[in-house]
């Protein structure tokens, strides 16, 4: 297939602190009417934009630290957010909860530790204010470790348990993908792979943060070898976007799933977008946006190349659904 027909959105992050970091590393995104939430996985902070005409203007950052006071960590020490979503008049935000490898101190070699930093185990809530634009004082978290955290709650299942202690290249526990339907979370894994199929963990959410560890479910989809990047809402649906596990280039799809809660495998066969084959560029978040009218994706790019990000401004990518 061929690479899909794009269009440009500027999203101006002027008078952002720390900009660039900003714009090398966005991850995520979902929008709240004019408003659009990003994120970028190497920072502590989530940024809200505001519609101007076709493009996006910063609107205001707000510190994790002050949402959640009891985020491990300084703040110099990495959230890695890799999915936020909008439910329930709420900012829903979720961490990779991933093992890592140590970077080796010479070039060529690899270090053979690897740690799970308490910083990246972040899985909370907070409320909306200003039509979408601005955050309550505080949220609500999970536990970021030990009893009640989302990887104690996976550590009991029988597929996962075996993977949680690798890091995440080596298929290891990594999520990239969350959404909220109705009282369920559901968390995208880019990894691990079972069987060479990607899986959904669907998770019952009882008195709002608090997971039912007994009332989950595991969707097993076949995405021909990938993982999973991202999820978003799309028309009651939900679209994947897939990608590889490891360092791989691509290649990278978008995927209609819809949900089936079924014991089988389920088959994506039908792409909504074509395939990213090769290149530098990495589609790493995704979110449905409405532009005069028309239904479709907005996508952002993990190592944006240079024509990508001018000064301080990110030109995301936009993909047409329907007139």
């Amino acid at each position: 297939m061929a690479r899909p027909q794009l269009e440009p959105v500027e999203l101006d992050y002027e008078g952002a602190p720390r900009h660039e970091k900003l714009l090398e590393n966005l991850s995520t995104v979902v929008a709240a009417g004019d408003f659009l939430w990003s994120a970028a996985d190497e920072g502590r902070t989530v940024e809200c934009s505001k519609r101007d005409g076709g493009r996006y203007r910063f609107h205001r950052q707000v510190e994790l630290d002050n949402v959640f006071p009891d985020l491990p960590g300084s703040p110099k020490d990495e959230a890695d957010i890799e999915s936020i979503d909008i439910a329930g008049g709420r900012l829903w935000i979720c961490s990779s909860h991933c093992r890592v490898r140590r970077k080796a101190k010479r070039e060529g070699e690899v270090d053979p530790g690897f740690q799970l930093r308490p910083s990246q185990c972040l899985f909370g809530s907070v409320e909306l204010s200003n039509h979408g634009g601005a955050l309550a004082e505080t949220g609500q978290t999970l536990p970021f470790i030990g009893a009640g955290s989302l990887r104690s709650v996976l550590a009991g299942d029988e597929y996962l348990a075996p993977f949680l202690p690798l890091p995440s290249k080596e298929n290891g526990l990594d999520i990239e993908g969350m959404v909220v339907v109705d009282d369920r979370v559901l968390f995208g894994l880019r990894g691990p792979l079972v069987d060479s199929f990607a899986v959904v963990v669907e998770v019952l959410a009882a008195d709002g943060l608090r997971l039912n560890n007994r009332a989950y479910h595991l969707h097993f989809l076949d995405l021909g070898g990938l993982g999973i990047r991202d999820l978003a809402h799309f028309e009651g649906d939900l679209l994947v976007l897939a990608g590889p596990v490891g360092r791989d280039q691509g290649p990278y799809r978008i995927y209609r799933w819809l949900r089936v809660r079924t014991v089988e495998v389920q088959s994506l066969d039908e792409p909504i977008l074509a395939d990213w084959t090769t290149g530098a560029e990495k589609p790493e978040g995704m979110c449905c946006v409405k532009r005069e009218g028309a239904s479709g994706i907005l996508i952002v790019y993990d190592s944006p190349d240079g024509g990508r990000t001018v000064g301080n401004v990110y030109t995301a990518d936009w993909y047409r659904l329907s007139a």
